[in-house]
């Protein structure tokens, strides 16, 4: 059967009790015959249906036991960094379980065989001392092998959710590339980039040649990462350099932009493409609309365990009406698949005026360079010859 049909199929809420249930049922099935062919042979006074009282009891009443344990081994799973908590616990409660297994078969053993010299000739106590001797390990081994049977589930079922978010992730990756080329390259940013080099042509040839090659730097580079869902922080802004030097030689000192990022966290691992649409808007809804000079902030620091970067411009801000577009939804549900409930993504307006965007991911790296260079700030001086 398909991975996929015996996912649909186990997910039926009538499966897994029937199969659970059925399972214990066997095992219960099996030894009794074992005990009432057994008894059989040594002549002994024990009829087949005393064997499957007994049997099945046992066995019923383990899987009804075993779930405790599985809900403890949940409770406190070994993922955590404290591995000493979750094997104490998980000791404890099968010890705990396997002892009362034992002190429960007596009184079953009382009610189905009465006759039995044993019960007869031993009080509560002996008979104790004499199951615990018989059962105890036999039960504790039992209820590990039921322990490791549901946590190799669980893994099974981790896996087939992270190739899912996987796939999920790949496809989200693909329309954020779709949408950063939309966005870039929709025809009024082509028009007013051409307009803006048509016009420096004549005025700055060089400059004029730098946009055309940050305009192609911007395309291979969108290209070169596809595919990738995580790329350092240091790829991340140097994929948005080019357009941000774009936007500064097309709307000259209108737009300064201040990079103000920790050298330690150069390296971090962040979403490919996360920063390109929140500067994206940053230029288009903070800076463009305004007559005066516009500043777009972008810093980026570690604190504790979490890596914090920040798009700030001093626009008009979040107005009444805002309504979220494409790339911030996109953002935001990439963000989730990643990191789950481990990430923040923020936006509200600054005290002192624009935009703030922050988002927070769990910090980790990705290797680096050995002699990494340090990264220019895009708000430099656009004539300088940035390619490589």
């Amino acid at each position: 059967m398909p991975a996929d049909d015996c996912d649909d199929f186990l997910r039926r809420r009538w499966v897994r009790p029937v199969l659970y249930l059925g399972a214990w049922t066997v095992l219960g099935l099996i030894e009794a015959y074992q005990s009432w062919a057994l008894a059989k042979m040594i002549e002994r006074p024990l009829s087949l249906g005393q064997c499957l009282a007994l049997s099945l009891t046992m066995w019923y009443t383990m899987g009804a036991m075993a779930p405790l344990l599985v809900w403890v081994a949940r409770r406190w799973p070994f993922e955590q960094q404290r591995r000493a908590v979750p094997l104490i616990a998980l000791l404890s409660a099968s010890l705990g379980l396997a002892v009362l297994k034992v002190t429960l078969d007596i009184p079953v053993e009382r009610f189905i065989r009465p006759e039995w010299a044993l019960i007869k000739n031993h009080s509560d106590l002996e008979l104790f001392q004499i199951f615990f001797n018989a059962h105890f390990l036999y039960y504790l081994v039992v209820f590990w092998l039921v322990l490791g049977v549901s946590q190799a589930f669980d893994f099974y079922r981790k896996y087939r959710e992270r190739e899912l978010r996987a796939s999920h992730l790949e496809g989200q990756l693909a329309v954020a590339q779709l949408q950063v080329l939309k966005v870039q390259l929709q025809p009024h940013f082509l028009f007013n980039t051409l307009n803006a080099i048509s016009a420096l042509i004549h005025q700055d040839v060089e400059l004029a040649d730098r946009m055309i090659a940050r305009l192609g730097e911007l395309l291979r580079t969108t290209l070169d990462n596809a595919g990738t869902q995580e790329v350092t922080l240091r790829d991340e802004l140097e994929f948005i350099k080019p357009y941000l030097e774009i936007e500064q030689a097309r709307l000259g000192p209108r737009l300064t932009v201040r990079v103000e990022i920790d050298p330690d966290v150069m390296d971090a691992r962040v979403p490919n493409l996360v920063l390109q649409p929140l500067v994206e808007n940053a230029v288009r809804h903070g800076v463009a609309p305004r007559a005066g000079p516009g500043v777009i902030e972008i810093r980026a620091v570690r604190e504790r365990e979490l890596l914090k970067v920040s798009v700030r411009d001093n626009g008009p801000g979040l107005s009444s009406n805002y309504r979220e577009g494409v790339g911030v939804t996109n953002t935001r549900a990439r963000l989730r698949q990643l990191y789950g409930h481990e990430q923040q993504f923020g936006m509200h307006n600054h005290p002192e005026g624009g935009l703030l965007v922050t988002v927070a991911l769990p910090f980790h790296e990705l290797a680096g360079d050995p002699t990494p260079q340090p990264l220019e700030e895009p708000g430099g001086d656009p004539r300088a010859d940035h390619r490589r």
